[in-house]
């Protein structure tokens, strides 16, 4: 069996992610669950002047709680 190293994602750069992408991370194909978390306050949006899209950090995406298996 080979042996996997795992990087914590707080090494990573904390990109600006698009809803979609967000969605996609945490193991759904749609936005629409992402922005029922933005509703219920779990997850805070950032914009880029010009832009229309809101955009959320990677790390606040990641250090969201996980569901109990």
């Amino acid at each position: 069996m080979d042996n996997f190293y795992i990087e914590s994602f707080q090494k990573l750069p904390n990109y600006l992610l698009t809803m979609s992408q967000s969605a996609r991370l945490l193991g759904n194909k749609d936005y629409r669950f992402v922005e029922k978390l933005i509703q219920d306050g779990l997850l805070k949006t950032y914009s880029i002047p010009g832009k229309k899209k809101v955009f959320l950090r990677y790390h606040e995406v990641m250090k969201l709680p996980q569901p109990k298996e």
